[in-house]
This record gives C-alpha cells, structure tokens and sequence, in this order.
C-alpha cells in the first residue's frame, strides 16, 4: 500500500444518524435474558406469521434479515444457524392445527438454543414495515413480546422486476443443483468501482436464496440448504457459489449479472440483465474506496467535523488535522489507504489525552493537540482521515477490537487487512448513535 504516514509515524507519542431501531431492542432482550436464564442468548429469528397478507414474500425474508441484522448488532445475540431456522419455521407452519400451548411446546423441543423469536403483527406503510418480535424460550414457559418496531423496506415496480431475475435465477439454480447443501453467496461486484447498488442487490439475491431455503417443499422433503454470505474484502470460495456484477453504461443505464458456480463450472446465468434502481436506495456511481468511503459515510457537520490544516501539504510541511465537536463524543480515528488497509490513530492505547472524550465546541488539532509527535509529510500519497463520534464510546467488544490494533507506547499501529477495515466499519457504523467525520489527507 502507498504509505500511511499519519498513522505508522506514530509509534508514541451529511447525511443519516444510526437506525434507532436497535437501540430500542435494549429491553426486549433483557426481557428475553431473564426468562432464559442467561445473558448470552442463542437466537433463531424464524420470520413473519402464516398466511400474513401485509408483506410480499421478498418483504417478508427482507424484514427477517434485517431484525437479525440488527439483534446482531446489539452485540448480545448469536444467531442460529440457518438449518434450526428452517427446522423451527417447518415445525410452526406444522401445528397450526394444535392449541397455543402445544405449539409452543412442540417448537420449544425442536431448538437446543435459547429462544425462537416470531415477526408477528406485521403492518406496512408505503417504504416501511412495523411489526413486533415475540419470542418464545425454550427452558421457561415465557414469551416476550417487543414494543413496535419500524423497519424501511424497499418497494416498487423497479425492485419487484429485480426480485423477479433473482427468484427465476434461484428457481434454475435449483433445478441444475437439487442436491445443494449450502451456497456461499459473493458480494456483488460494481464494475469500474465501489457502488452501493452491489450491496443492495447482493441483499436483493440473499432474501431470494433466503426464501428458496425456507420453501414448504425443501422443509417437507428434508432438503435443507445453508445461504451463507461471504463478508466484503474476503475471498469467496466453495463448491457451489453465487457471483454477481453491477454495471453502468454511458447513459447512465444499470445492469446487472448473475451466475452460480459448481466447483468452476458456471449455472444459472442470467446474462446481462437492464435493470432499474429506483426503489433500492442506491447509488449507482461507481467510485474509488475513498471516495466511496466519503459519499456513504454518516456524517453530521452539527456534531463533528475533521479537517486537513492543509489541502494539499507539502514535503517538509508538518501534517494536522484540525477535529471540532459540537455534542459530547468519544473519537475513535483511522487513516485509510486506497488498497482498503487502514491504521487506528486514535485513541491511543494509554494515551489519557487520546482517550478522553470531546465537550461541545471544543477542538483539538491532531497529533499535537493529543501531546503526541508531529508528523512531517514526505513523499507523494493520498489517504482519508476518518473519525467516529459516539457518546459514551463504542459497545465494549467492538471498543477493544479497535483499542487491539491502535498504537501505543509498545508499538506502532497495526495494519488492518481489507476485510477487517470492512467489518469495523459496518459494525461502526451500525452502533446507535455514531457520527462520522472525513477529510482528505493529500501530499504533493
């Protein structure tokens, strides 16, 4: 990677907030640890009640994903694995005829984890979903009921044609592979750069393999199939795997590709397929890692800024980053390359000064201001300076992960490999309330 200066020098010394929905998860599963028993709690999310007429089938395993999502953002949660879930939803579905009791009892036997939490009372309102989750334990007698949650779902004509290609390529993917007991799903690729459209329809072709494994007619024959999906920044390997490319064309027109592959051999090509985007929330644009990292980021201008004190600095010139908060903030800070790596630069592990947090309308230059050694710019590189805000600080496992790889008086910072960048910055950026700033770091 070129050289991350800011951060291996240091040896010592607009946008949306976070989904408040998983905060609002807090006393729910309290509720659910104290009939359990325990505050590690084993989940299956089994999905929407029978026969429900508000959500269409994609909706349905779209809002399914999304609570699972979110539980595993709360750091609390395990999710079970994908054959318990289909097992349980098979065994729901089974004792409709049964009292509430038996029901219970019977869905109980059929998971060694925790609980089986149901989407019940689903209710939708144009690009949202409001439901309850209810769980049911299974070593106590007790059911857990949440207060409504509010969940965006995507809609319209654009992705209903979208959802079509993904279930017909499913459907013949399913045919070619009957006997297909798990399916490693690869990041969509956008052709030319970093898109959020991959992302969205990587989601769009999970929710369609998603319903293919929870199928009446797979349950009742006992053809389980595993979706996994392979974390961005990863390679994606496995006898049978789904591969995708998002495309853009110089009138702006978007396509997309899918194929699944059995060790090499390709099935189910869809080939280049015209797609519209509107409904998906996307961005079809494709840009570099940086920009890319820019455009998605969470940024509030009325709760932290960062900026380069120079644009571009010069060699010889001393680097700083002039950071200013404007709410009550714990920072956690890294310098990102365009190769995907990244170095923490703050806090620093037993740095006082690096770890304290914030007060509104105070500003500090980094890496002076934090009473650590400046830093002189050299050769020509580029690299983003970026900085999360979070009052109160990170969840305590994902606050040492970050503290893991910062530097300190023992060490320099360690690289952070692409699929670790990754993972923090989507569990970063799903925590309640974070606010993100970014600024260029450019020598010339």
């Amino acid at each position: 990677m070129r050289p991350l200066l800011l951060a291996a020098l240091l040896v010592l010394p607009s946008a949306a907030r976070a989904d408040p929905t998983t905060a609002t998860l807090s006393p729910f599963l309290d509720a659910v640890a104290a009939c359990a028993g325990r505050l590690d709690l084993t989940l299956a999310v089994i999905g929407v009640e029978p026969g429900q007429t508000a959500l269409s089938r994609e909706q349905a395993e779209e809002v399914r994903l999304a609570v699972e999502s979110r539980l595993q953002t709360t750091g609390r949660v395990r999710l079970a694995p994908a054959a318990d879930v289909v097992r349980i939803k098979g065994m729901r579905e089974g004792t409709t005829g049964l009292s509430a009791a038996e029901a219970e009892a019977q869905i109980r036997a059929a998971f060694s984890g925790d609980a089986s939490v149901f989407l019940v009372e689903p209710r939708r309102a144009g690009e949202t979903a409001a439901l309850r989750l209810q769980a049911i334990t299974r070593h106590a007698a007790c059911k857990v009921t949440s207060e409504p949650l509010i969940l965006p779902i995507r809609v319209g004509a654009d992705v209903a044609d979208i959802d079509a290609v993904m279930e017909s390529a499913v459907k013949t993917f399913a045919g070619a592979a009957p006997n297909a007991g798990t399916v490693e799903v690869c990041p969509f690729v956008a052709e030319g750069g970093h898109s959020t459209c991959a992302g969205a329809l990587t989601d769009r072709l999970v929710i369609a393999l998603d319903a293919e494994a929870r199928a009446p007619n797979r349950i009742l024959k006992g053809a389980r199939l595993d979706v996994r999906r392979t974390p961005p920044g990863t390679a994606c390997a496995g006898a049978l795997t789904a591969r995708g490319r998002f495309l853009t064309d110089q009138n702006r027109q978007s396509f997309m590709e899918l194929e699944f592959q059995r060790d090499g051999a390709v099935l189910a090509p869809t080939g280049r397929r015209r797609i519209g985007i509107e409904g998906l929330g996307c961005d079809p644009t494709p840009r570099t890692f940086l920009d890319h990292l820019a455009a998605t980021a969470r940024t509030d201008a009325g709760r932290l800024t960062v900026a380069a004190t120079a644009t571009p600095f010069s060699a010889g010139q001393r680097l700083e980053m002039r950071i200013e908060a404007r709410a009550r903030q714990n920072l956690y800070c890294w310098v990102v390359a365009p190769d995907e790596t990244a170095f923490v630069a703050l806090p620093v592990r037993d740095n006082a000064a690096s770890a304290a947090a914030l007060k509104p309308g105070e500003a500090k230059r980094y890496p002076r201001g934090y009473g650590l050694d400046e830093i002189v710019a050299g050769e020509p590189f580029e690299n983003l300076f970026a900085c999360f805000g979070v009052e109160g600080g990170l969840p305590p496992e994902l606050a040492a992960r970050w503290l893991a790889a910062a530097p300190g008086a023992d060490g320099e910072a360690k690289l952070l490999q692409p699929p670790d960048v990754l993972d923090l910055l989507d569990k970063i950026r799903a925590t309640p309330g974070v606010t993100e700033a970014t600024a260029r770091i450019v020598v010339r």
